[in-house]
């Protein structure tokens, strides 16, 4: 695939030709030969040879004339070309897919900008009001920019924000706190049934995961009112029934914030806002008043339907309609006696944890789209921020929209999104220069490599010249900016989030059981790169990787692998688990026959618990569950591995996924030893490899892990009860941050397995429960792992196998 996208974006005919192509020269134009006079073309039936034929003098002059004739017509259309192609050198071309008015009126404003005949003319804006598929930005070329990211419904889809989210308040629990108990059903659907009788505030507003414009949003006060509908997916809220009123009525804010550059993240906020107003006077909800959408929702599509409704005639008025400036909305607070400097920062705050969050997923797409790229700026994107005030002025955050309306139904809709839209073209900085500069740089790559003698920058050169880009525009965007406001980065704000990037990095390594790129930052050294043999040269990062990756990295980088190494390592792949085995196993491997004695797995688990609770190795922890079991029976198996169950097609058994342990029928069975499985709602998972939970006997006692010291920092230890195995607690701890997805907690309580929902909306089951304090105690049963555990949890590759749409995944 690498290969062929390659070829799409980079053939030798797009960079030997001209820096510009002319409108009107079209693929397969050719300049037609002028023949020859007194000569005869030859025609494909061979009867013609071409030879010259005796002709009178007077043709013969004749013809001779009318060559020039035709060589004129010919120069003339290349010296049209010749003024298009130069007039397009210094234009800037647009293309536009919208439906909205003011994106053509504000792009014709500048100067020399034109908007492109199609959309495969050679543009450098490429606007769209929808979501842009990543073949179509793999595509692009590097003077070419597109308004949107791949991946950034991470946070523009309901159910992503609120799981993203979650996993962060997770780890920051006061840092996190600006958005409302969040659930998703319907995997959290007994917990939220549960709210109903602990809480004191029992509404909740119910959204669907992927509407727009109120459609689908109703209040609910009843247990059972609440959607059971396992085909779609609902977001349900804990409401906000005391918010901040303006002259008796609700409102929320929609702030429009530009992130142009996603390594590093790039964020501005502009000035420039709106105040939506429910239509109708504000009232707590009761149990007779939840229909009343014009009192409790404060969208525009629905407000304007009422015929209370009132357009705003002034935009400096900040009393005046139901649809206001936040500019001067903010003026009449302060004259309110309110502190709205300290507002606005907590606004910037959320805003910048909210797209933290999200920051390692927006780079790995970017850079796998465009790996050639340094300069951080094929993409930008306007996002509306949609942020409601209680009545202690805190803000929280409802929900972040990829597509915000330009609609412009008044005169303030007018003033505020064409000034939004101006400064983000502005800040863009496109430039008929640059241009050239990217086709000439390319031309040359293309050049060097066809003639063999390119050369690729290593990693530290490449880190180098994004550092140094990265500083230049930075410069360059503090002296354009308009009326946009630097959010991130700066210097003091990079010290002041780089624990909560940190953790969002972690937290995407674990779920993608990959390694992160290493993220491109103002205030690090060039020099750090040494620190680390995958290019992370983060300190904060350094101690979260150890073993063979520490080593390599003291060297400078990894070392290279042997031919038998390769070979190792397509076995792996092919066996669905992790290219580079863990600490643990390459140093067992280096002493030989040494780690098959008995009491090996011990020592391993041991090892694993001084690190600081890090996974062990993949025969170790097997070798531990049996050592474990055969402490409680007396045999002496220990370092065997359990074999790999049968199942047969139509059983039922039970398999791990990130929602606990479910019960599931085997479907069909492949060559390959996978299975194809089906859940009880009907969910259908193809060629996985689950862990498998075998039933004991009915006699057998159960067994728990109980919280300990002696098992290392994440302390657990191990129990049995009626003779029947219980895993260790190290074993137990690898499987908890499986389940939950790698992240620590603040609790001191060992988890019960299946994983428990959380409470008051502070963590979804669906990504797994427990605290990092304590081991998730499994059932009275033997785990049997049907493939070896990777070093972290993977999400559609190694430890992971998921369907494309599922809200499951199945541990491996």
């Amino acid at each position: 695939m690498a290969g062929d996208v390659h070829e799409q974006v980079f053939n030798e005919k797009q960079f030997f030709t001209e820096d510009v192509v002319g409108e009107d020269e079209h693929e397969g134009q050719q300049v037609s030969a002028i023949r020859l006079p007194g000569v005869v073309p030859s025609s494909g039936s061979g009867a013609s040879t071409g030879r010259p034929l005796a002709k009178p003098a007077a043709e013969l002059v004749a013809e001779r004339t009318v060559a020039p004739t035709k060589s004129g017509t010919g120069g003339a259309a290349r010296e049209r070309r010749r003024k298009r192609a130069a007039e397009r050198a210094t234009k800037i071309v647009y293309w536009l897919e919208t439906k909205y008015d003011v994106l053509p009126e504000v792009c014709s404003g500048f100067e020399n900008w034109k908007e492109a005949p199609s959309a495969s003319y050679d543009f450098d804006l490429l606007w769209c009001d929808t979501a842009i598929p990543a073949d179509r930005f793999m595509k692009l070329k590097q003077y070419q920019k597109m308004n949107h990211f791949v991946g950034m419904s991470s946070i523009t889809r309901k159910n992503n924000l609120g799981r993203n989210l979650l996993r962060m308040r997770k780890q920051f629990a006061k840092e996190y706190r600006f958005f409302p108990d969040t659930w998703i059903l319907p995997t959290d659907l007994s917990d939220l049934k549960q709210q109903f009788s602990n809480s004191k505030n029992k509404t909740f507003i119910v959204k669907p995961d992927n509407g727009c414009q109120g459609k689908g949003i109703f209040l609910v006060r009843d247990v059972e009112k609440v959607p059971v509908d396992f085909s779609t997916t609902y977001v349900a809220q804990r409401y906000i029934h005391k918010p901040f009123l303006l002259d008796g009525f609700k409102f929320d804010l929609r702030l429009y914030v530009l992130v142009v550059g996603c390594d590093p993240l790039r964020i501005f906020l502009h000035r420039r806002g709106l105040v939506r107003l429910a239509s109708e006077q504000y009232v707590e909800p009761t149990g007779k008043n939840l229909q009343q959408s014009m009192v409790h929702l404060t969208n525009y599509a629905i407000n304007k339907m009422n015929p209370n409704f009132e357009e705003n005639t002034n935009p400096d008025d900040a009393q005046d309609g139901h649809k206001r400036s936040w500019e001067a909305v903010q003026a009449h607070l302060r004259t309110l006696g309110h502190d709205v400097e300290t507002l606005m920062e907590e606004i910037e705050d959320l805003i910048i944890k909210t797209l933290i969050a999200v920051q390692p997923s927006l780079s790995h797409f970017y850079h796998s789209c465009q790996p050639d790229d340094l300069e951080n700026a094929m993409c930008f994107e306007i996002l509306g921020f949609d942020v409601m005030l209680d009545h202690k002025l805190q803000p929280w955050l409802l929900e972040v929209n990829h597509a915000p309306s330009f609609a412009t139904e008044s005169d303030l809709d007018r003033v505020v999104k064409t000034e939004v839209l101006q400064d983000t073209m502005v800040l863009l900085n496109f430039s008929p220069e640059a241009r050239r500069q990217k086709k000439r740089e390319a031309r040359e790559k293309m050049e060097q490599r066809a003639m063999g003698v390119s050369k690729k920058a290593s990693m530290e050169e490449r880190m180098v010249q994004e550092q140094d880009i990265a500083r230049e525009r930075t410069a360059w965007e503090d002296a354009h900016l308009g009326s946009y406001k630097r959010l991130y980065p700066s210097e003091e704000k990079e010290k002041a989030y780089m624990h909560i990037h940190d953790a969002a990095i972690n937290i995407w390594e674990v779920l993608m059981g990959g390694t992160s790129r290493r993220s491109v930052r103002l205030t690090q050294q060039p020099s750090d790169e040494a620190t680390d043999g995958d290019g992370k040269g983060d300190k904060g990062r350094k101690g979260s990787k150890g073993g063979v990756d520490g080593a390599a990295g003291k060297e400078g980088g990894p070392p290279k692998r042997t031919p038998e190494q390769v070979r190792e390592v397509v076995e792996r792949l092919m066996a669905g688990c992790s290219a580079r085995p863990r600490a643990s196993e390459e140093a067992r491997r280096r002493r030989g026959t040494k780690g098959d004695q008995p009491g090996s797995a011990g020592s391993a688990a041991a090892t694993g618990g001084e690190d600081g609770g890090e996974a062990m190795g993949e025969d170790a922890s097997t070798a531990a569950i049996v050592a474990s079991g055969s402490s409680a029976s007396g045999s002496s198996t220990a370092g065997v591995k359990p074999p790999r169950p049968e199942v047969q097609v139509g059983e039922v058994i039970k398999v791990q996924t990130n929602l606990g342990w479910e019960s599931v029928t085997v479907r069909a069975k492949r060559t390959n030893g996978k299975i194809d499985i089906q859940f009880k709602d009907g969910e259908y998972m193809r060629s996985v490899l689950p862990r498998i939970l075998r039933e004991p006997p009915k006699e057998g006692g159960t067994a728990a892990g109980a919280a300990g010291s002696s098992g290392g920092s994440n302390g657990g230890g191990s129990a049995n009860n009626g003779g029947v195995a219980a895993t260790s607690a190290s074993v137990q701890d690898e499987l908890a941050e499986d389940v939950t997805v790698g992240i620590s907690g603040s609790g001191d309580k060992p988890a019960a397995a299946p994983p428990q929902p959380h409470k008051s909306g502070t963590w979804s089951s669906r990504v797994g429960s427990g605290g990092g304090g304590g081991a998730a105690a499994l059932p009275s049963a033997t785990l049997v792992n049907t493939t070896p555990p990777t070093a972290t949890s993977s999400v559609g590759a190694g430890g992971f196998a998921s369907s494309s749409s599922s809200i499951r995944t199945a541990v491996g």
